[in-house]
């Protein structure tokens, strides 16, 4: 089954960032599926990278037969690891590809290998540099001015917020300051619409205030596609098609969806693991963000483009100058971490600079690397619903063996005693902010509390010994795991006073500290205890009236008190009926991710609201009738304080819906 179906097949993330869906969402009630992988998920995380090596062996020579060698050692294993059905990789080196190759099965059934040349793979987010490449075509023609407001380009109200307009370089760096938004993002075979209704009844909220605070946005790459074909008179498909895939021959690559009858033979399906069926294509209403298919050889010719020269092809793809900066940073959060370029970021710090974007759709994944001072590119992806950890492990060996040698770990430095101002629950800024999904990421934010001075834990990591693994600071504000030297995190203040933190990992969002009314534990623990108080009463609701019936004790009852008793107990009915809806929304999104931007997912979401509000309705019933039973002298202290209790925990229960955007009505998320 499919996408727009209830009982449809598990999918990976995001995103790019749906990845962030599987490990979050669920654990809205019940903490089934707790946060891994993605945050981000997201997909679009998971590229930083043990970068930084043991500075004792030499460097291997970069050859085609080193290269050969080294990858048929290492991605059989790793897929066999992942059970992935096919992958390929590609290396290419100042203005040459010095290797390519496919590995396993592009279609299992029939046992059609992977080609590098021929076997196209769906490169999920790496569409977004393309598609920011072409932006930068139309920079260099003056058709595009980085620094305008976008409203110049559109044809359609982008409404004001904070006073600032959004530009081309904040979408190119993710600064947009957009909320997260999935409904709509797949669609059904045969229902792809064209851009600008996507755009216009999908806008996402303003959050952020340009140019402040990054937030991963797969809409607003989509938002500068159509602002390529406002500025360029074509569809962003042709576009494309006709400046970049032809100048650079890249002839086995495209956006279409479905792919054009000589392509779509060649397209590698995908697999939610290597031993199990093909699924179905997905198709992308964000196209310019997500739905490119290439094989290995053509996006190595796109990083020989990108990685400049004269002996690249297509080497007038952009000008040197416009290259050096697309590459640049545009922001940094802190000036020890990494940085987002326009339309690529900064994988680590810890070595050689690395650039580039990884990829994740259901049952693909990819990655492109470029070490601009190097001249050195690599491409990896995969067909098969493993995660990223795949490239993480190839990357970490390439590296290793390929790149300069950086030290490992910094020394500890002395630290003020003023840790525990960092201490507290941190959310992530790529994020729903007022949608019925905001929710999943209030739940999974990051705790952070002081082990002792100088000293913190981050997250729910644990050590071998079982213990919280520690974080010493080795900088101004730069913080490194003890358990891993080359895993690092920021902390800085921002204008407003309030403390964020990123990491090594991946720049395109960071972490925020949360107010107490919002903190992780408060939060969940008022959800945990108020469902579990509004349950216990409910299911103790026929036991009690069997008991009274054998007992014959409900005769003595008055009739105002037996009609308060089953009015309160009505009231937490109706109190707990979201929550069982939104419950099964997290199990239906557990076992298909691309379930969340279905329009089912979107009608459920909307009895969801409707069932909150009829929730807070019943949340002031039960509280008016706590409030008079308490003061009826018939009624026993147990009656009276079990009412009471239920009424409080109907009040908390419709607070957290308040908190997690169950109350919006706006019809996105």
């Amino acid at each position: 089954m499919h996408l727009w179906q209830l009982n449809s097949r598990k999918d990976s993330r995001l995103i790019s960032q749906l990845h962030r869906y599987k490990r979050l969402i669920p654990s809205v009630l019940a903490k089934s599926m707790p946060r891994v992988a993605c945050c981000a998920l997201l997909a679009l995380g998971g590229s930083g990278l043990a970068l930084a090596q043991d500075t004792q062996s030499p460097l291997a020579a970069m050859t085609t037969q080193d290269l050969g060698a080294f990858f048929d050692d290492h991605i059989p294993r790793e897929m066999g690891k992942a059970d992935v059905a096919g992958s390929v990789v590609a290396v290419v080196r100042d203005g040459q590809l010095l290797f390519a190759r496919g590995y396993g099965f592009a279609d299992v059934g029939h046992h059609v290998p992977v080609s590098a040349r021929d076997t196209l793979f769906r490169i999920a987010s790496l569409s977004k540099v393309v598609s920011y490449t072409a932006v930068m075509q139309l920079v260099e023609q003056g058709k595009i001015d980085l620094d305008a407001d976008v409203a110049r380009y559109l044809d359609f109200p982008i409404p004001a917020a904070f006073g600032k307009p959004i530009t081309m370089r904040h979408l190119m760096s993710h600064t947009a300051g957009f909320e997260e938004t999935v409904r709509g993002r797949w669609v059904a075979p045969g229902e792809l619409g064209n851009l600008r209704d996507y755009l216009v009844h999908q806008m996402p909220k303003r959050i952020f205030a340009p140019g402040t605070v990054p937030a991963y946005s797969t809409y607003g790459t989509t938002l500068a596609g159509h602002i390529v074909e406002r500025a360029s008179g074509k569809t962003f498909e042709a576009y494309v098609e006709r400046h970049i895939f032809d100048p650079l021959g890249m002839h086995h690559s495209s956006f279409a969806q479905p792919l054009p009858v000589r392509l779509a033979p060649l397209l590698a399906k995908g697999y939610v693991t290597g031993s199990g069926a093909p699924q179905p294509f997905d198709t992308a209403q964000v196209a310019p963000a997500a739905s490119m298919s290439s094989t290995a050889v053509d996006m190595a010719r796109f990083m020989l483009a990108h990685l400049g020269g004269t002996d690249a092809p297509g080497s007038s793809l952009l000008k040197p100058a416009t290259l050096a900066q697309m590459h640049a940073v545009q922001f940094r959060h802190h000036p020890a971490g990494p940085g987002i370029a326009l339309g690529l970021y900064e994988m680590d710090v810890t070595a050689p600079r690395v650039i580039g974007h990884t990829g994740d759709i259901p049952n693909f994944h990819s990655a492109m690397y470029l070490v601009p001072d190097q001249r050195i590119g690599l491409f990896i992806a995969q067909n098969t619903e493993a995660g990223p950890a795949m490239r993480r492990a190839l990357l970490k060996q390439f590296v290793r063996r390929y790149l300069a040698r950086q030290p490992a770990a910094l020394p500890v430095r002395a630290t003020a005693d003023g840790t525990e101002q960092m201490q507290g629950s941190y959310r992530s800024s790529w994020r729903f902010d007022a949608s019925p999904l905001s929710l999943r990421d209030l739940l999974g934010q990051d705790m952070v509390r002081v082990i002792r001075p100088g000293s913190l834990a981050i997250g729910a990591q644990v050590g071998a010994d079982g213990k919280a693994i520690e974080w010493h600071e080795v900088g101004n504000g730069v913080w490194q795991s003890a358990a891993n030297p080359q895993q690092r995190r920021y902390f800085r203040r921002n204008a407003q006073g309030d403390w964020e933190m990123s990491s090594n990992q991946n720049p395109t969002y960071l972490m925020q500290k949360t107010p107490w009314h919002q903190h992780r534990q408060l939060m969940l623990s008022t959800l945990v205890l108020s469902l579990a108080a509004v349950l216990l009463s409910v299911l103790a609701w026929p036991l009690s009236a069997l008991r009274g019936l054998r007992s014959g004790k409900r005769a003595g009852l008055s009739a105002p008190l037996r009609t308060a008793r089953r009015r309160i107990r009505l009231f937490g009915l109706v109190a707990l009926s979201p929550w069982v809806v939104y419950g099964g929304i997290g199990l239906m999104i557990a076992n298909d991710l691309l379930f969340v931007a279905s329009p089912a997912c979107a009608m459920l979401l909307r009895v969801v609201q409707a069932l909150a509000w009829l929730a807070v309705a019943g949340t002031i019933g039960a509280l008016w009738t706590a409030a008079r039973r308490w003061r009826t002298l018939e009624a026993s202290w147990i009656g009276r304080t079990h009412h009471a209790l239920l009424a409080l925990a109907c009040l908390g229960a419709s607070v957290i819906a308040w908190q997690g955007g169950l109350l919006v009505w706006d019809g996105k998320y």
